[in-house]
């Protein structure tokens, strides 16, 4: 049953009064010292599981089970009442500490930062500023949901400790502070947004035969602070994703998914020759709970793992039929770690079951998780890259996955999905949701070229022979290194995108924007040098993607290597100019 959170007594009044400290939830720190009763409860299966185990392989050799530990138990009672005695002492001492350090724990809120503050022996105090917050996400673990709990993480620009967890409150008080935090957060950066300044790229001779260097902090497309927030006093630009160009058309009214909001969003999506349902709740996007399941089963680490118990059953069951009945017993429970293993990888997928995507104000909300639930908002114009996997086994079912790079200071553990399994026409979705308009020739669409870099030959599109003239592949020569993908791997260039198509088992395409590169880099080694080629890195943010244009010819790579350079730093300056002059109020 959920219990009463004392957080929830004080009023918007009080956020804004300095020194005023508000208690987390009292079962705060009982949640986080369930490691000592996870303690004991692995000791007490550990030593149960060696009884079984020994208990199994006596009576497979025709002996009886020996109870003589139990006997001599029945015979010591001091002993048993000393563990139990033992066990309770800690349960108290824990209790007794969990209750001290909530008397410590706290949280206080000013027109500035959220303060949190903890430790009962050793003291931390922890600020976040609102202008630097970059999300809210509010997370419920399997217990603190039970409980009516759930934890805010707030998401800070400035590495990867900056990041605050305030757990746990009321699920109640915890909805209604992140939404009071999110409207101050927006309103003050929109206040002190600022445009970005146009930073010339200029390429710095590295070795001689190895490494040309495109500084990182001298490239266009580089995330800074004004970015963390859409911007509705600039009107939509050219190389604004579709998702940022459509919450500033629609604003407010993105949030109510109302029928402007869907005629917006199949306007602006026109390219990608799909359509977007919006129920009445704003939901665009939900994942069958059975898909995510069937597509977790059909994943290679699963699927290993899976073979692997089976193997070792089998093993077991051969050396059995041989009458090698010691080797039985230990094989069996050898297939635990397997099992484990097994619903680990199973359950970490799962992670994304009833995820349910809408539009929102500040981005996309996704909901997500069976036993944890999740909610965030990914800041659409924050995303750096975007890419589309389908591992072999989902081919079958036309099923694709969405992930993407942002400029965040998130976590490594952190989700990069946008769509964790989905068909064709939910992934063309979002990813034009997350990117700009590719600005293709006037006689090609943006899908026609997604579906050639999807399924390259294979692609149904009638004008896919057309699209597929805007790749450029590998040459004959790097037939050597990659003797298996360098038919299918190339990259076509749009005039906002770069396209880059690889894998032949599992399929890839990684999509970069041309105002969001970070920097480039150019790279031979000593086998590439005798082929005579070269790879071009196209440096991003942390995250699942890696763009690079591999293997090309020496004067292809080096020619694409100064030809983006100075594309990416034209789009990123007409980018900012386009803001300038609308904070400026000139056309």
């Amino acid at each position: 049953m959920p219990t009463s959170d004392p957080a929830a007594d004080h009023t918007n009044d009080d956020l804004g009064a300095p020194e005023v400290w508000h208690r987390v939830h009292p079962l705060t720190p009982i949640l986080e010292s369930l490691g000592v009763l996870v303690g004991i409860f692995i000791a007490a299966a550990y030593g149960l599981q060696n009884f079984a185990q020994t208990a199994i392989e006596d009576l497979a050799r025709g002996d009886g089970v020996d109870l003589g530990f139990a006997g001599w138990l029945r015979t010591h009672p001091l002993i048993i009442f000393g563990v139990v005695g033992g066990i309770v002492f800690i349960l108290l001492i824990t209790a007794l500490f969990s209750w001290l350090a909530w008397r410590v724990m706290g949280y206080r809120i000013d027109s500035e930062a959220i303060y949190y503050r903890r430790g009962l022996l050793s003291k931390k105090l922890r600020k976040a500023r609102l202008d630097r917050v970059q999300s809210i996400d509010l997370q419920q673990k399997l217990l603190p949901r039970v409980l009516g709990m759930a934890e805010l993480v707030f998401d800070v620009a400035g590495g990867t400790d900056s990041n605050i967890s305030l757990k746990y409150l009321s699920k109640k008080r915890a909805e209604g502070l992140r939404d009071e935090l999110l409207a101050d957060v927006r309103a003050k950066k929109q206040g002190e947004q600022t445009p970005t300044g146009a930073v010339p790229a200029e390429t710095v001779a590295g070795s001689p035969a190895d490494t040309i260097t495109d500084p990182a902090e001298a490239v266009p497309g580089a995330p800074s602070e004004s970015e963390a927030a859409i911007d509705r006093s600039v009107p939509e630009r050219r190389d604004d994703s579709i998702g940022v160009r459509l919450s500033k058309r629609l604003g407010a009214l993105a949030d109510d998914a109302s029928h402007e909001a869907e005629s917006s969003i199949n306007e602006l999506l026109a390219p990608y020759n799909v359509s977007a349902d919006v129920s009445d709740e704003g939901e665009i996007i939900r994942v069958p709970v059975h898909r995510v399941v069937v597509s977790s089963l059909l994943k290679s680490e699963t699927i290993i793992s899976v073979l692997v118990v089976f193997f070792v059953i089998a093993t077991a069951i051969v050396l059995l039929a041989m009458g090698l009945t010691e080797a039985f017993i230990p094989m069996l429970v050898a297939t635990i770690p397997g099992l484990v293993g097994a619903f680990s990888a199973f359950r970490k997928n799962l992670d994304n079951a009833n995820f349910v995507v809408k539009l929102g104000e500040s981005g996309l909300a996704v909901n997500h998780g069976l036993v944890s639930t999740s909610r965030k908002v990914i800041p659409l114009d924050r995303l750096q890259a975007v890419c589309l996997h389908q591992p072999l086994l989902w081919r079958w079912a036309g099923w694709w996955k969405v992930e993407y790079n942002i400029a965040s200071a998130g976590g490594s553990g952190e989700s990069n999905v946008l769509l964790p399994v989905g068909d064709i026409d939910q992934a063309l979705l979002m990813v034009g949701l997350a990117l700009p308009d590719p600005q293709m020739p006037e006689d090609l669409s943006a899908a026609t070229l997604v579906r050639s870099a999807m399924y390259d030959r294979k692609s149904e599109d009638p004008r896919a022979g057309e699209a597929e003239g805007l790749f450029h592949g590998q040459p004959r020569s790097s037939k050597l290194i990659d003797p298996m993908v360098w038919k299918r791997r190339a990259y076509a260039v749009t005039g906002s995108l770069l396209v880059l198509r690889m894998g032949v088992l599992d399929r890839r395409v990684d999509f970069v924007p041309h105002v969001r590169v970070q920097s480039m880099s150019y790279h031979q080694g000593p086998l590439m040098r005798s082929l005579g080629l070269g790879t071009v890195a196209v440096h991003s943010t942390a995250g699942p993607i890696n763009p690079r244009v591999t293997h090309q010819s020496v004067d292809d790579a080096k020619l694409f290597f100064s030809e983006h350079s100075e594309r990416t730093r034209l789009a990123r300056q007409h980018y900012d100019e386009e803001a300038r002059r609308a904070k400026e109020g000139r056309p």
